[in-house]
């Protein structure tokens, strides 16, 4: 019998939601950052030069330059670094050793290659300000935006003074009143987008955090395996027929105990109870881990890893329920259930019903305290040769039940 459960679960970012690639990343921090400036000067180039600039290599240095500095920008975001400085500064650094090893220094000469590193200084700045002083990140966002709305305002004051051959000088640009009106809309609109953008930002940081909240819970009812299958494909909560590895475990004498104790101390020792069982799986991953009362349902793929949980969840509680002079047993069964999500209209819950079950169950039952009994089923399943056995009479089944005492 093979319960082990094939398929891939996609990578979730922090909030719990699958991750956006890197080329999806990189091309939104094209298009909001990255791409402007050379997209600015690639027009300004194009405007100025003479025909069959798009026959050069110039554009695509621009372009290569912008998208270079986006995908490095997108893979530190990945990675969850930033680098804001450094990595502002990459497009012009590519661009410019690339044209300055074709054109010789007189490159640097030219004011629209000076204005591109003007603007990723700034850029570089304001971000890394930003990832500094959060406390100031809404004024930094803002001056941000103001510094954006610029760029076309500059290259067109560097266009101007190429076209008509003159010096660029402020003075003279804004001797022109529709230059005043150009630069006032402009830099208007950069102060709107920024807030705009304020806004947006904490709408997102909101969004955020109930995602994480809103998972959390979900985490708590559902799992994390089955909350993640579940974001990728909702058809993961239909009901449907399959093969798993079920164990039980619960405290003998539990309820005699806690009759004689507040309510407050029973919470607190379950408490700790399930901490110590969880705590003890490490590495395995059960499909899903239920809490009920004094009882641990654990459901697991492989019988092998549900056998192994068993043994350290038993050793695990052992010394914290020993304080109380209490002890608890386990049981474990492999076989077919009908899992997923079953309730009414205004209540649900992700579930596993069928002999299978009931059998784990009835195996807990029987178990002496700290012993963990594994039916022969499961033994099979789990490559697992038996040393001592043991026959069960269980409540509703006609015949003994097998098992083997594990621990």
């Amino acid at each position: 019998m093979n319960c082990v459960e094939n398929g891939t679960i996609p990578h979730m970012n922090s909030a719990g939601l699958p991750a956006e690639s890197l080329f999806a990343r990189a091309a939104r921090n094209f298009l909001t950052h990255s791409g402007h400036v050379p997209l600015v000067l690639l027009i300004l180039e194009a405007l100025l030069a003479k025909p069959g600039y798009f026959a050069s290599t110039d554009p695509y240095l621009l372009l290569g330059a912008g998208i270079m500095q986006a995908c490095l920008m997108a893979w530190l975001d990945t990675r969850n670094q930033s680098w804001p400085f450094l990595a502002n500064l990459a497009g012009p650094l590519l661009y410019s050793l690339i044209e300055a090893g074709l054109e010789g220094v007189g490159f640097f000469d030219q004011w629209h290659h000076q204005a591109y590193w003007a603007f990723a200084l700034g850029f570089a700045l304001l971000q890394s300000a930003q990832a500094k002083r959060p406390e100031a990140a809404a004024a930094l966002v803002l001056a941000e935006s103001v510094l954006r709305s610029a760029i076309p305002l500059v290259m067109y004051a560097l266009f101007e003074a190429r076209t008509k051959n003159t010096a660029l000088s402020i003075d003279l640009f804004f001797a022109d009143r529709a230059h005043d009106f150009l630069a006032v809309v402009l830099l208007l609109l950069g102060v709107l987008l920024g807030f705009a953008d304020i806004n947006l930002r904490r709408s997102m940081a909101t969004v955020r955090s109930l995602t994480a909240r809103l998972r959390q819970y979900s985490e708590w009812s559902l799992g994390r395996g089955i909350l993640d299958r579940a974001i990728a494909d909702e058809r993961t909560l239909a009901l449907q027929r399959v093969e798993r590895a079920v164990l039980f475990i619960d405290i003998r004498g539990f309820t005699a105990w806690s009759e004689q104790q507040k309510p407050e101390a029973v919470v607190g020792m379950l408490n700790d109870y399930y901490r110590a069982a969880e705590a003890a799986l490490g590495e395995i991953h059960p499909i899903k881990l239920k809490y009920t009362a004094d009882e641990v349902m654990a459901v697991f793929a492989d019988p092998a890893q549900a056998i192994k949980a068993g043994s350290r969840m038993l050793a695990s509680t052992r010394a914290l329920l020993a304080e109380s002079k209490l002890a608890a047993g386990a049981g474990m069964h492999c076989g077919q259930v009908v899992e997923g999500v079953l309730g009414g209209e205004g209540a649900k819950a992700y579930d596993f019903i069928g002999d299978t079950v009931n059998t784990a169950q009835r195996l807990c039952d029987a178990a002496a305290p700290g012993e963990l009994l594994v039916s022969m089923t499961a033994c099979a399943a789990a490559g697992l040769a038996p040393v001592q056995q043991r026959e069960v009479v269980a409540k509703g089944k006609s015949e003994p039940l097998r098992a083997a005492v594990v621990s």
